[in-house]
């Protein structure tokens, strides 16, 4: 039976990781090699040291690979040049540390606030199995964002068979108010039609063949990398997909629900955005210690050991900040000196 590696970004949320990696664990334990970790560089509300209750909860049942960026990615746009030549550079895109370290042939990617219910790597598995240009599955669209889901033209099961004219393409985004749609009319307009412009194979629960991501990525290949915001695509993953959807290769589309709820213990929603105020966050973390508790007969309180490892990455990220913040007005000084 082929085993996969396993790789989630910390970004907060203890709690929810813990629950995110137990009930993976529950149904999918068996296919699972190694835990890929990566800790950003900034954490929310500076709590450093609370990364150490998902250490302390998960270490005792899997092998954990850590990987602490030196730069935190602001999701802007990458660099290409950059990306392919330097390492550090790249690992700050999310996932890549993982993608190009992990050593079975396929990588789960997720979430750090999912709850499954259902064995979702077990599914996927026999999909690469009997399919060599299969190169990842999982939930494939932004379907919210599309004019063409409106419209009822597509979703994600059939992202394949929608193809439309740039013509048609672009008076069905400027028929309908979406997010990014300045952005995706502007995407259309280069000759990127298919898929369309929000389409991507979504990060928050999927599964990749490694050897194919490796020979068409950079480094090695050309493709853009998986996690990174480009400036020719329209959202985060989106310029990997249409890439990697050009060439042959193929996606198989999930319905999470089928297998996880995302985002299950915040009362507004999912992403950044939903975790950004604090008393929000307090809340949200909360319910999943209740969970915790409930379901686990678990707290995640620190022993001593890890308490003083969680104190020390408290100061050290906060010094860390301050450093960042001196140095950011240092560089303003001198750009203001230069002007005079």
């Amino acid at each position: 039976m082929n085993k996969v590696d396993v790789c989630v970004i910390y970004y907060g949320k203890p709690y929810q990781t813990i629950i995110s990696i137990l009930t993976l664990f529950k149904y999918s334990r068996q296919h699972i090699n190694k835990l890929y970790i990566t800790v950003e560089k900034k954490q929310p509300f500076d709590k450093f040291g609370d990364v150490y209750k998902v250490i302390q909860a998960i270490k005792p049942h899997i092998e954990i690979d850590l990987y602490y960026p030196k730069t935190f990615y602001e999701l802007g746009y990458l660099d290409y040049n950059k990306t392919k030549v330097d390492s550090s550079y790249r690992y700050q895109i999310p996932y890549q540390y993982a993608l190009e370290n992990a050593s079975q042939d396929f990588l789960f990617i997720m979430h750090n606030d999912m709850v499954f219910h259902h064995d979702m790597i077990g599914a996927m598995l026999p999909d690469f199995a009997h399919d060599e240009k299969m190169a990842g599955t999982g939930s494939i669209g932004q379907c919210w964002s599309c004019p063409a889901f409106s419209a009822k033209l597509c979703h994600g099961s059939k992202f394949d068979e929608y193809i439309p004219e740039q013509e048609e393409a672009i008076a069905l985004h400027e028929k309908y108010n979406t997010p990014r749609k300045e952005k995706d009319i502007e995407v259309l307009k280069t000759g990127r039609i298919h898929p369309m412009p929000e389409c991507r194979l979504n990060e928050y629960a999927c599964m990749i063949r490694l050897s194919t991501y490796r020979d068409t990525t950079l480094p090695k290949g050309s493709n853009v990398c998986f996690g990174g915001n480009w400036g020719f695509t329209a959202d985060l993953g989106t310029g990997w997909f249409h890439q990697m959807v050009n060439q042959g290769n193929k996606f198989k589309h999930y319905v999470l629900e089928d297998y996880a709820t995302h985002s299950m213990f915040n009362p507004i929603g999912q992403g950044i955005w939903a975790y950004s105020k604090q008393d929000n966050y307090n809340l949200s973390e909360a319910n999943a210690l209740k969970y915790l508790q409930d379901n686990y007969n678990m707290d995640a309180a620190l022993n001593s050991g890890y308490a003083v490892l969680s104190g020390y990455r408290n100061v050290r990220g906060r010094l860390g900040n301050k450093k960042q913040r001196l140095g950011q007005k240092m560089k303003t000084a001198v750009r203001l000196v230069l002007r005079k």
